[in-house]
This record gives C-alpha cells, structure tokens and sequence, in this order.
C-alpha cells in the first residue's frame, strides 16, 4: 500500500494537471467520435472490423511498451516548469534578458533532446 501511495505521488503534477486532463477530454471525444463512426458505417463494417482488428494486434504492443511514458514524460516537464520559474525570476530580477532568451532556449532544447531519446 505503501509503495502504491508513493508511486502516485511521484505521478501528481503541481503545475502541468490541466495537460492530463485536456488529454483524457480529448481521448473521450475522438472514441466517442470514432464508435459513432463505426456503428454508421454501414456496408463498411466489416471492413472496418478487419483494419481495427489489424491495427489493434500492430499497435497493441507498442501501447504496452510505451504506456507509462506520456506520464513520466509530463512529470519531468512538472519538475522543469519549477527549475524554469525559479531560474526566470532570478534572471529578470538580476540578469539581462538576453540571459533569459538564452536559457529559455536551453531549456527546450534539453526537453526535445530528451523527448528524442524516449522515441
């Protein structure tokens, strides 16, 4: 039990919550759009039944491999938008901006290079 809470708490977003929850919003209409699709497709529907079947057996592992990335990937940017404010508001306090572009820059940089790794 204990190690289920701490897990759950290495998973909660302070800052970045709203991502998670736009994306379920987002997963629920394009399933709601794609099972009204489906079930008025008409003389189609088996052919639509073969491709999702082919789609499901392709994509099923690659799911089950990469499941847990988006939100591991959503708690590091968590963490980098806590370093990042606290960086920019030593840098607008003390610093030039042309020290923020240049570390803003930095910062995505390191995101992209990082997002390129995990896939």
């Amino acid at each position: 039990m204990e190690v289920e809470n701490s897990k759950r708490k290495d998973l909660d977003l302070k800052h970045l919550g709203f991502v998670r929850i736009a994306a379920i919003q987002v997963l629920v209409c394009v399933s709601n759009l794609y099972d009204y699709a489906k079930r008025n497709s008409g003389p189609l529907r088996s052919a639509v039944g073969t491709v999702e079947g082919t789609v499901n057996a392709v994509v099923g592992p690659v799911y089950e491999k990469f499941k847990g990335v988006p939100d591991h990937l959503l708690v590091f940017l968590d963490h980098k938008v806590i370093l990042h404010a606290l960086i920019v508001g030593f840098l607008f306090d003390f610093l030039d901006f042309d020290l923020w572009v240049f570390f803003s820059s930095l910062l995505i940089f390191e995101v992209f290079s990082i997002f390129s790794l995990l896939y």
